[in-house]
């Protein structure tokens, strides 16, 4: 392989080398600190979200719940004195690409009816860009979900948490809770038409100076 050439084919793998998605972690919480690890009844001062009737289940308040989903560490019962709704208190930039929602979901735990939980992405103007409800029998252990979606459009938006079924103070349980991105990568395609086009662009130079 010629010299100039073989460059060239290096270049281009390093392009397309450039172009696998890097995601972006813009939330992580498991809420084991907050309340300096305690837990506590209709807790408000979460540090990434803002809330109203939920419960901060760990050490001094109800742990055992969390522990007998199947978790050992802190976990938020979805339905304090009434459903529970929790919503990030920033409104993350998020571009064109892949938006993956990751958490755990648990039922209730205490034999109550069965509840639900509906995870949704909701942009400044109170848009939702993804909604889904989550429903599970109580006493159900805790399960991983995670959703990927394409974004097309760059926008603000916040994660919103909502519980519902009866007021009765037995809530489905959450935890581990993520949000990340991956910007959409330049087209494979692009770089190998731009890789091309140098190549032809060498080889035009060199037949020149032969001339």
């Amino acid at each position: 392989m010629r010299p100039f050439f073989a460059s060239l084919v290096v270049a281009a793998a390093a392009l397309m080398a450039d172009t696998v998605q890097a995601q972006t972690t813009l939330l992580k919480d498991t809420f084991d600190t907050e309340n300096g690890g305690l837990g506590a009844g209709v807790y408000s001062g979460f540090a990434n979200f803002t809330v109203a009737d939920v419960d901060l289940l760990g050490p001094g308040y109800f742990f055992h719940l969390c522990q007998a989903a199947g978790g050992s560490t802190s976990c938020v019962d979805m339905e304090g004195n009434g459903n529970g709704v929790m919503t990030t208190r920033l409104a993350y930039a998020l571009a064109p690409g892949q938006v993956t929602i990751q958490f755990d979901l648990a039922g209730d735990q205490r034999g109550g009816t069965s509840n639900a939980v509906t995870a949704s992405l909701v942009n400044t103007l109170g848009e939702s860009i993804f909604s889904e409800t989550f429903s599970l029998a109580s006493n159900a252990p805790f399960s991983t979900y995670s959703r990927t979606f394409d974004l097309t459009v760059a926008t603000n938006a916040s994660l919103r948490f909502l519980g519902s079924g009866p007021a009765d103070s037995y809530g489905m349980l959450l935890d581990n809770v993520s949000l990340s991105v991956a910007a959409v990568p330049e087209s494979p395609s692009g770089v190998l038409i731009a890789a091309g086009l140098g190549f032809i662009a060498l080889v035009t130079r060199r037949r020149r100076i032969k001339t």
